[in-house]
Parts: C-alpha cells; sequence; structure tokens
C-alpha cells in the first residue's frame, strides 16, 4: 500500500466499498452527460434530479445500517437488503 494510506486498516471490504462509490460516481457523471436529467416530484417533500435521489439513498441506505447494527442483533445481510430496497425505492420513486 501507499505509506499515506498506513493509518487506515484497508480491508477488502473497505477497497470494495471505496470503489463501488468512486464507480458509482463515475456512473452518475456519464449518465448526466448522456441524458440530463430534470427535476421531478416523487414522493420525497422536494423536487429532486436524479443525481439528488441517488445522493439521498446512499445518506438513507448509511442510516438503515447504522440503524440496524443498533437495533438489533441479526445478521448484517438483512439490514443490508432493507437498505437496498429502500435505496432503489427512493432513486425509482422519490
Amino acid at each position: 500500500m501507499l505509506a499515506f494510506l498506513d493509518w487506515m486498516v484497508w480491508t477488502s471490504g473497505t477497497v470494495v466499498f471505496a470503489i463501488a462509490v468512486f464507480a458509482g460516481l463515475l456512473a452518475i457523471t456519464a449518465l448526466a452527460i448522456a441524458f440530463p436529467s430534470t427535476p421531478r416530484k416523487g414522493f420525497l417533500p422536494i423536487r429532486t434530479a436524479r443525481g439528488d435521489r441517488i445522493y439521498i439513498s446512499m445518506l438513507a441506505t448509511g442510516l438503515v445500517m447504522v440503524l440496524w447494527i443498533v437495533m438489533t442483533d441479526r445478521p448484517l445481510m438483512i439490514g443490508l437488503a432493507l437498505a437496498v430496497v429502500v435505496a432503489i425505492s427512493i432513486i425509482r420513486w422519490g
């Protein structure tokens, strides 16, 4: 690893997560260039463009996962599945 990154424990999970976030940002950018988005009103109380909904879904996914860890001792995969359903719902209908 690079010397300036030694302060962080780079496990395979953190590397996959970081790559997924950057790949998502690149995909959002390419999608915005190819197909510009216009703000629309869904079930969220504000008008949102595609990027807004993706950002809000990322925040909601983090919140669902933190709440899952704090409130239950069930497997994390169940919480992850719930977080993915929340994210897809926000992106699609938010």
